[in-house]
């Protein structure tokens, strides 16, 4: 092993710094840290809440939910991704689109390495626990 590589210094190595062709030995990396967000959707008192979200993979996640449950949905995003979470949101007469993850919900949800974005549906809208409130809370995002 010893003898290869000094066969290549010689014939690869010197002949190269002979002729003037620089050497880059700078080796540039890349770094997109890849974050993992949970999304907690709770049903706070409706019947049969229903959702269809759309995950970019093509990936659809369908669930009914009833009053008390939870459900999760788990993402990878780097911190480069512009991905977006939309989920068509139905109960009862009502119906609404609304983005559960996007890069504007950083802010409420986190930008650490493990992050949650948890939320609340009731009959009167769509609340997001905010972690950047003092002291954090939900707060209203969207009505029906």
């Amino acid at each position: 092993m010893r003898t290869l590589f000094i066969f290549l210094f010689v014939i690869v190595i010197i002949p190269l710094s002979i002729f003037g062709i620089p050497l880059d030995t700078s080796f540039q990396t890349t770094s997109n840290t890849l974050k993992q967000y949970h999304i907690s959707i709770n049903d706070v008192g409706l019947s049969a809440l229903g959702f269809e979200c759309q995950l970019r993979n093509g990936e659809t996640v369908s669930r009914l939910i009833n009053p008390g449950d939870e459900s999760v949905i788990d993402l990878h995003v780097d911190d480069n991704d512009a991905m977006f979470v939309p989920c068509n949101f139905y109960w009862s007469r009502h119906d609404r689109n609304i983005h559960v993850y996007d890069k504007s919900l950083k802010k409420q949800c986190g930008d650490a390495l493990v992050n949650t974005c948890k939320w609340k549906i009731s009959s009167d809208g769509f609340y997001v626990y905010d972690i950047s409130q003092n002291p954090p809370n939900f707060v209203k995002m969207y009505g029906w």
